[in-house]
């Protein structure tokens, strides 16, 4: 269930409908071979929010956590399930012996950018005058 909900939330919620390459298949396979965790929140049955993160290495400071998406349905926003998310992660994030857990930000998603400066992070954007760089593997 969240896998589907995953891979169909950008497209309604996100403006990012042309961007989003992996479909619900995908997903659910990596979740089962362990290349991503994740903490979903639920209502009954319904799930109302998640959170997809993996595990990594910082020369910096060790290990770290990736938060890849931090998703609540519309409808279930201003509500706590964000902060409650993001409170399970934090923890996990101790738990596991991280020093740190990084994520981006799409510039335009205002409310996301205040969520995360009201819970303590920084914006390494302009703090460690970092950029962002991804390659494809498809462009070899």
């Amino acid at each position: 269930a969240v896998v589907s909900t995953q891979s169909g939330h950008y497209g309604r919620d996100e403006k990012m409908e042309s961007s989003v390459e992996i479909d619900a298949e995908r997903l659910r396979t990596d979740l089962e071979k362990g290349k991503f965790d994740c903490l979903i929140c639920k209502l009954k049955d319904d799930i109302i929010g998640f959170a997809i993160f993996v595990y990594t290495f910082d020369i910096e400071g060790g290990k770290k956590m990736y938060l890849e998406d931090l998703f609540v349905k519309e409808k279930y926003r201003r509500q706590g399930i964000g902060n409650k998310l993001w409170s399970a992660l934090t923890n996990k994030c101790k738990e596991k012996g991280c020093s740190t857990m990084e994520f981006s930000v799409l510039n335009w998603n205002k409310n996301a950018i205040k969520f995360y400066l009201r819970h303590s992070c920084q914006d390494y954007t302009q703090a460690k005058d970092k950029l962002l760089f991804r390659f494809v593997t498809g462009n070899l």
